[in-house]
């Protein structure tokens, strides 16, 4: 009993403090570069950094607890060592085409970050696999401990704030992982390394797919913003979204404290939970919207400057959250079922009528009804994950339903008063 309450205090302690800087890191630059800086930071580090992260993986990371906790194939282990090989190959590649062929600096950035958070992806899974979860807390905020150590140098005096110093905190840190990627491959076994490695990757084809897809859905709002906008917009809506994702912070308790159980629980059990955890969020994240002007405001001068104007754009990242959690816990469920490439069907189609009608109507809608259709978008993703359960007979009834309400409730809120 003694050790289990210590063991959860220290947990609760490093997912503070982890996730703390996981939160105030981006708001505290967004008061040190400029907004066209923090915007690219944001569109490199949230944006395409995590979007081309889901291709290089190629969905390793969410075979590591199909095989390892439901299939209970230990064997295929030494497989999984050889991945981190795999990923030097982009990065070798990106730093190539900074060095000889000009590419611009912006991709080079998110590209290194998509090496680091591919990473960071890879190995934490495993530890929450293994219930490991104050390591894997650690090992995800790597990136923002970074960024961090960047922030206190500008603030001793010791570093400019500017995007080319923040570059070299990045590759210095993806440095890291190149190493300990050879490291960790010299000391593992070897034996029928390939054969494992080309099992796993048979069945993450399918998880590639459905991970890029999904992600594309639910992160591609930084793409958006600066496709139709620019820099400075992503800027804000980098900013704002940081803010209504306080909430993020108690699904990755849940998330990494009961990872392996959400891989053995029944879908019956799951929705029970599932639906009132959505209910609670919901309920959290409005009223963080509603206080924040009298918080946020003593400490940030951003904040100050442009709430009035993008209070409706705060209003809907707020709402969003709760489809973004949703969509997440679906994906594992979706994952462990080995339903990825039924939904992937499904998800195409929406990101092509979604895509065609973008394109059609650009220049005709404003960046706050732009966000709204990303919201409405990532709703619907929810409705086609649960869709596609019920086709192998798997109903998430009271889950579906509730977000449904939510849903309606908030899209009624911002069309009456935005």
């Amino acid at each position: 009993m003694i050790n289990a309450i210590k063991k959860h205090a220290i947990f609760g302690v490093v997912f503070t403090v982890a996730k703390a800087l996981v939160y105030f890191t981006p708001l505290l630059l967004a008061d040190v570069l400029t907004t066209s800086d923090y915007g690219i930071l944001e569109y490199a580090l949230a944006g395409l950094g995590v979007i081309v992260n889901t291709l290089i993986n190629i969905g390793v990371p969410g075979a590591y607890p199909y095989f390892i906790i439901r299939e209970k194939k230990d064997n295929l282990k030494t497989g999984f060592s050889l991945h981190p090989l795999v990923l030097l190959l982009p990065f070798v590649i990106n730093q190539f085409a900074f060095l000889y062929l000009s590419l611009d600096v912006n991709f080079y950035l998110a590209f290194n970050i998509s090496y680091i958070i591919a990473n960071q992806i890879f190995y934490s899974t495993q530890l929450k696999s293994h219930e490991k979860a104050s390591y894997a807390v650690v090992l995800d905020s790597g990136i923002y401990i970074i960024l961090f150590l960047f922030f206190i140098g500008f603030k001793t005096g010791a570093l400019v704030p500017s995007i080319t110093v923040i570059n070299r905190f990045v590759l210095a840190y993806a440095l890291f992982y190149v190493f300990m990627g050879i490291i960790r491959f010299i000391k593992s076994e070897k034996q029928n390394i390939i054969d494992h490695y080309k099992t796993i990757l048979r069945f993450s084809v399918h998880l590639l797919i459905s991970t890029f897809l999904i992600f594309l859905i639910t992160t591609s709002g930084r793409i958006l913003v600066e496709f139709f906008f620019g820099f400075d917009e992503v800027g804000i809506y980098a900013f704002y979204f940081r803010l209504a994702a306080i909430v993020v912070m108690i699904h990755q308790i849940i998330n990494i404290a009961y990872f392996k159980k959400i891989y053995t629980f029944s879908p019956l059990i799951l929705d029970q939970y599932f639906y009132k955890f959505f209910l609670i969020i919901s309920v959290l994240s409005i009223t963080i919207y509603f206080i924040s002007p009298f918080i946020v405001g003593e400490f940030s001068n951003f904040f100050n400057d442009t709430f009035e104007t993008y209070k409706g754009v705060y209003f809907l990242l707020s709402a969003q959250m709760i489809m973004w959690i949703a969509s997440a816990l679906n994906s594992n469920i979706i994952d462990r079922e080995n339903s990825a490439k039924i939904n992937n069907v499904f998800f195409l189609i929406l990101i092509c009528v979604v895509g065609v009608l973008l394109y059609i109507f650009k220049g005709e809608f404003l960046f706050t009804q732009l966000i709204y259709i990303h919201f409405m978008s990532i709703y619907i993703a929810c409705m086609i994950q649960y869709y596609t359960l019920s086709k192998k007979c798997i109903y998430f009834k009271k889950s579906a339903i509730t977000l449904t309400i939510i849903f309606l409730l908030e899209s009624g809120y911002y069309f009456l008063c935005f």
